[in-house]
């Protein structure tokens, strides 16, 4: 495939400036189209007025703003997208106009282009069946703000070449972007569950069980997100939720026809009064059944989806994560409340529309397709790849997913036909670290042993990667953070490229590193670095972690996962432990704040730096390190498991934890 070096957007309006808003941001060159020069200047203001945001929170410099809006060219003339390799339509949505656009498009674009469509509402198989080339053309569905959001649904056609879906697949994750495979079928994705949850509390409020407030709130309760149903399709506009209601209703059936009170808002063009807070001490039925047919609505249709084979249960809850901001997808909302339960709700809403229960929810054998997979196996040639499939989540080490990263280690160390396994993590980081909210919950339990059980089962996991008859590689393109960085020190090799960052910031939020971070550290990088890099919290890039002996070999990011396949370490580069005499002395410290080495003079910024860490955990940290180096390794993580209940037990854990939840900063006493 021809790399996407240049991209043309076609359609000037809310949704094209936005999409070239990104590419523009992501340094691309962006040849944005449009009929008239007035509907480009519009164009760009909302782009102008967009990064004047940024520019005001410092988010950008204006040397950085002019940069940006210096890679667009705008024009009125189509032959100039001869020099794309991608090209987005983000028309108006009009079937024959899509279709005329396409058919002019093919003439003007060279022969690799790629050719794509944003559209919400026709068939991607539609829009190319007339053409010569219908194999280039893919569905590219974004969501507001296109700039912003991370989510892109990624929609193959009939005749889509699949050597283009996983070029855009690749492409887009490149440039800080979510995209998620689905069918081409009404609604897509994440529409199809979305919009139903808003008509359906309409027909909750047309139908008496409670007000707008009060609908809302539970929405916001049960499905933990920020904004009720009313409330979002005023911030999105109700239109828009009557239109996709309707749309929906005429390629699929009955259930998803808008709601009359819905219809009726649209006609007054009137938004929904969530200010109104009367009535909201509604009474526990209508609580119950506000509930049920929320749950059964979205839920409902996101089973229907996956038994049709429109997307998989994990895409889908990734699709509401990364789309629509919901901290869970439908799917693991369905594990809490219990499949069951989900069941029963749905057979109670869908009888009434004559659908049948969704067979993934009817049968239990279907059900394993609702499993959610967010660690995943992979093989190209003799290599295995373990993938951390959870690009939103940066603090992704919970129970769920050291279990699967279980399941995937054994799996790849049981094949013969490969002889090396790479790990990576899809977004922004490596592995961020483990899942704060599951420590804050089990410590609200009172629950230590569930800490405790944890860690030691993620001891063992890393322990059968050091002790992998396969090469093993952590790559290492990202945030490596706390236990991310100890599943890196388990692996073999570690690859750095420009994007990552290194760092153990546990004593900084009241614990130590429990993964084998005092005791794989400095067994690889000498005492003294461990010491520093443990009890300073410090944030490394790849070059400083080659210095350091921590990585093997640094590489240009690669655009393919799949490419990594290619790579290998002939010699490795870390541990070495050579040290700088300033280093040198780190060896000494013994995490006592009023330790000589803090006043030493030229210490001041690592010294002031220190003493906002956690008392208590730099103290245990340091003596860890110390302690373990004399012991053999499997002596010294049993250390690390043999202290951990009384770190969790401080106050100060509870409020070094709890700091990364609420944004605010800890309160170490030593206690």
């Amino acid at each position: 495939m021809k790399p996407i070096t240049t991209v043309g957007v076609v359609g000037a309006g809310t949704m094209g400036s936005a999409i070239a808003q990104h590419f523009v941001m992501k340094g691309l060159p962006v040849i944005l189209v449009d009929q008239q020069q007035e509907f480009l200047d519009r164009g760009v203001g909302y782009m102008r007025e967009s990064l004047s945001e940024a520019l005001e929170r410092r988010l950008i410099d204006q040397q950085t703003f002019d940069q940006i809006l210096g890679r667009l060219h705008c024009t009125t003339d189509q032959a100039e997208l001869a020099k794309a390799d991608l090209v987005v339509e983000a028309i108006f949505e009009n079937l024959a106009v899509k279709k005329g656009l396409f058919a002019e498009l093919e003439k003007v674009v060279g022969p690799e282009c790629i050719l794509a469509s944003n559209t919400s509402s026709f068939l991607i198989s539609e829009i190319a069946a007339d053409l010569k080339t219908p194999e280039r053309v893919v569905g590219v569905h974004y969501f507001f703000h296109a700039a912003k959001n991370k989510l892109v649904e990624l929609i193959p056609g009939e005749k889509s070449a699949p050597e283009i879906v996983a070029a855009l697949e690749n492409f887009y994750t490149y440039y800080d972007k979510t995209p998620i495979l689905v069918k081409d079928a009404p609604g897509f994705a994440v529409n199809r569950f979305f919009v139903p949850w808003l008509n359906e509390a309409a027909r909750l409020y047309e139908e008496g069980f409670g007000s707008i407030v009060f609908i809302d709130r539970i929405a916001c309760d049960v499905f933990g997100v920020g904004m009720g149903p009313f409330a979002l399709m005023n911030a999105t506009g109700v239109p828009i939720a009557m239109h996709a209601a309707d749309g929906l209703a005429t390629e699929l059936n009955a259930f998803y026809t808008p709601a009359k009170i819905l219809c009726q808002q649209v006609e007054a063009k009137q938004d929904w009064d969530v200010e109104d807070t009367r009535h909201l001490n509604n009474g526990s039925d209508q609580i119950e059944v506000v509930t049920r047919r929320l749950v059964a609505a979205s839920l409902g249709v996101a089973a229907q989806m996956v038994d049709e084979g429109v997307v998989d249960a994990t895409s889908t809850d990734l699709g509401a994560r990364a789309g629509l901001r919901w901290p869970v997808g439908p799917f693991e909302l369905l594990e809490k409340l219990g499949a069951a339960k989900v069941k029963e709700m749905v057979e109670m809403l869908f009888s009434d529309w004559d659908l049948p229960v969704p067979g993934c929810l009817a049968d239990a054998a279907q059900a394993q397709s609702l499993t959610l997979k967010w660690v995943k196996t992979e093989v190209v040639g003799k290599t295995g790849f373990i993938i951390f499939d959870l690009p939103d989540r940066m603090n992704p080490l919970g129970e769920q997913v050291m279990t699967q990263l279980n399941r995937c280690v054994d799996e790849l160390n049981a094949r013969d036909d490969i002889d090396k396994i790479f790990i990576h993590g899809k977004g922004k980081a490596f592995i961020a670290g483990a899942d704060i909210k599951f420590f804050l919950d089990a410590m609200a339990a009172d629950d230590l042993q569930r800490i405790q059980s944890f860690t030691d089962f993620g001891q063992q996991v890393l322990n059968k990667i050091a002790a992998s008859s396969k090469a093993t590689y952590a790559y290492l393109d990202g945030l490596t953070l706390g236990g991310g960085l100890e599943l890196a020190l388990a692996c073999d090799y570690r690859i750095g490229t420009k994007k990552s960052v290194l760092a153990f910031p546990e004593t900084g939020i009241g614990i130590y590193p429990g993964l084998g971070g005092t005791q794989r550290g400095s067994r690889l990088i000498g005492v003294a670095r461990a010491k520093q890099l443990i009890a300073s919290g410090q944030f490394i890039n790849a070059k400083v972690a080659y210095a350091f002996g921590l990585v093997d070999l640094i590489v240009e990011p690669v655009l393919d996962w799949r490419d990594l396949a290619e790579v290998s370490v002939e010699k490795a580069q870390a541990g070495r432990t050579e040290e700088t005499a300033d280093e040198a002395e780190f060896a000494a410290f013994d995490g006592d704040l009023k330790h000589p080495l803090l006043s030493r003079a030229g210490f001041e910024k690592q010294a002031k730096g220190m003493s906002r860490k956690a008392p208590l955990a730099l103290k245990i940290a340091m003596g860890l390190i110390d302690q373990g180096i004399a012991l053999d390794l499997q002596s010294g993580l049993q250390l690390e498991l043999d202290g951990l209940k009384n770190i969790f037990a401080t106050e100060d854990a509870l409020s070094g934890l709890s700091s990364i939840i609420n944004g605010q900063k800890p309160n170490f006493t030593g206690k």
